[in-house]
């Protein structure tokens, strides 16, 4: 089989062009795979866990897709031992591509609004009630270093395993995604439609986020950046309660 591994984080405009290589029917179906949530059950070893991701990724043509986030990769490994692209690629052609977005301002606001609010798309809109979310500079900053550890973890992930892989920038796309579609049908040896699917995603970048940028670079300037790098509280989830009983490390991260 041949495969693509999307290498990015969240708030990078990777839902809106996997909807657009997913319509297409050739070049697999993009989503977050290594997300219990989006499997719809808790794999219980690893074989389970990669055979699901394969199948729910995959279109009829034997082409797969995979969106990761760095926490994908750390939660295989510290759950099974085992790193999946490794495993995936000693088995399968696996290509990757690292999709950025440059505004990480933006994308911190972004990923911040949403992960308070709950609305992650735009197809959640109406369907989900929002929680009410207000300004924080200091979850903000959070979110950013956050966004940029990320990227920088594909980095290194990506040279120490001296893989080669396409590097994407989401503004770049934004007018024309075509080079993005080429991309993923070269890796998987299928055509590109001369259509290219009207996306049912919408930006949903408002006034409120408008605000937000000039309000958070005043305070950037103003306070500077010790807010996004100051050690954060365990949050209280079940994740943690398990976690302490077991005497593994806490997760401190938000987002």
């Amino acid at each position: 089989m041949r495969g693509v591994a999307i290498l990015t984080e969240g708030r990078s405009g990777s839902n809106w062009l996997g909807s657009l290589t997913n319509a297409t029917g050739l070049m697999g179906r993009s989503e977050e795979w290594l997300d219990p949530a989006y499997l719809r059950f808790k794999p219980r070893s690893y074989d389970a866990l990669e055979k699901a991701v394969i199948a729910k990724g995959s279109t009829d043509n034997g082409r797969f897709a995979i969106k990761l986030f760095p926490r994908h990769l750390i939660w295989c490994r510290e759950t099974f031992g085992m790193d999946i692209l490794f495993q995936i690629r000693s088995i399968h052609g696996l290509q990757f591509i690292v999709l950025e977005r440059r505004d990480r301002i933006q994308q911190a606001i972004s990923f911040y609004r949403a992960r308070m609010s709950g609305v992650w798309t735009s197809r959640h809109e109406g369907k989900v009630k929002p929680r009410a979310v207000h300004y924080n500079f200091a979850d903000i900053s959070q979110a950013y270093f956050q966004i940029d550890r990320s990227y920088a973890f594909w980095k290194s992930y990506l040279q120490l395993s001296g893989l080669d892989f396409r590097h994407f920038v989401y503004e770049d796309l934004q007018q024309d995604p075509k080079p993005y579609l080429k991309a993923m049908a070269d890796f998987m040896g299928v055509q590109v439609p001369e259509d290219v699917a009207k996306s049912k995603f919408t930006i949903q970048r408002d006034n409120v986020t408008e605000a937000w940028m000039v309000r958070f670079r005043e305070d950037a300037a103003a306070k500077g950046a010790i807010e996004g790098i100051r050690e954060m509280a365990v949050p209280r989830t079940l994740d943690n309660l398990a976690r302490f009983a077991l005497k593994r490390p806490l997760v401190r991260k938000r987002f």
